[in-house]
């Protein structure tokens, strides 16, 4: 008996109808654009926020009040702000007191200045001396040391153990000269006491104070 198909017409399977996902909260529908999150802070954090930022300014506002009388009472380095001229003679009067001799206050030419005087007692080998410092107007330095006491120890001392160099004339006048480095020194009896010149300015500054003391400190 010859056997038939059931059905030609229909397939023996069909494929399954296609589906689409569905859609979800954080997908956005198409053609839709995402707009960026914005936090929102609660009343107590924008408190506390303000509160921060408050404190920031006061603080600056506090470093700021505490800088300025600092800078004003440090200024700048200027020229003058080191250029402090004693009163030399007064100086002079109050260690006569005590020396055997005159110590010097030098009469010096306008522009030069004295910038420091003082009586020296005891440092070295028990001598006392005078000390001064001589700035030129072209701020060039002449260091003064006179003492009725010197030896060959407290020259050594106050001259940095220079090594003497030969003698050397100041309008005729002799004085010892002795160098170290870059500095000279020029020392004389002059009277009842020994000066003591020291300059790395160059010979021509100690000659110009040598001469001021030839003519003001007596010789005898």
């Amino acid at each position: 008996m010859t056997q038939h198909p059931k059905d030609r017409s229909a397939p023996a399977s069909a494929p399954a109808a296609a589906t689409e996902p569905p859609a979800t909260p954080e997908s956005p529908a198409a053609g839709e654009s995402q707009l960026p999150f914005k936090p929102v802070l609660t009343a107590s954090q924008a408190k506390r926020a303000n509160q921060t930022l408050k404190g920031m300014i006061i603080s600056v506002v506090l470093t700021v009040a505490v800088a300025i009388p600092v800078v004003l009472m440090n200024p700048g380095n200027k020229a003058d702000t080191y250029r402090q001229p004693v009163d030399v003679t007064a100086v002079a009067s109050q260690a006569a007191a005590d020396a055997v001799f005159t110590p010097w206050a030098p009469a010096i030419p306008e522009g030069d200045y004295v910038n420091f005087a003082r009586w020296i007692t005891g440092n070295i080998d028990g001598i006392k001396y005078w000390e001064l410092g001589v700035v030129t107007h072209d701020e060039k330095f002449v260091w003064v040391r006179q003492s009725a006491d010197a030896n060959p120890s407290w020259l050594a001392t106050v001259t940095d153990n220079a090594a003497p160099a030969g003698e050397h004339l100041v309008d005729g006048t002799a004085w010892e000269l002795r160098k170290k480095d870059k500095a000279q020194v020029l020392i004389s009896k002059r009277g009842d006491s020994t000066v003591v010149l020291t300059s790395d300015s160059g010979i021509e500054t100690l000659d110009a104070l040598a001469r001021l003391a030839q003519q003001q400190i007596p010789a005898s």
